[in-house]
């Protein structure tokens, strides 16, 4: 079976930056290529993927495979999410842990002479 994807277009003796067309970002960003196709002509949802160009005499979508590196690394986050607090009321155990730490807290706090 022959692979359907395209190679990326690059001069092999130049320093010219590979070109990745929209099949090769959709396996690096992980979007289908009709999201892909949507997110770059309709200006809504272009801050969604990098930028596109189209080559000379072609209708094809094409991207720099430098540009959509440094995207990907821009666009990942620094530190996880913070853990989200669960909704509702708090348990007993948690409403006891927090005060017996209220507490200790305060205890340390006017040991070591409250307001100095």
């Amino acid at each position: 079976m022959v692979n359907d994807m395209p190679k990326p277009f690059a001069a092999q003796d130049s320093g010219t930056p590979r070109i990745i067309f929209i099949e090769q970002l959709a396996a690096l960003i992980g979007k289908r290529v009709t999201t892909i196709r949507t997110c770059a002509t309709n200006a809504k949802y272009q801050h969604l993927i990098p930028a596109p160009f189209k080559l000379p005499h072609s209708r094809r979508l094409c991207w720099h495979e430098a540009d959509v590196l440094r995207w990907i690394e821009s666009t990942r986050p620094a530190e996880p999410p913070p853990r989200k607090r669960p909704r509702g009321r708090p348990t007993k155990v948690e409403q006891l842990a927090r005060e017996r730490w209220a507490q200790t807290s305060a205890a340390r706090t006017s040991e070591n002479g409250g307001d100095q």
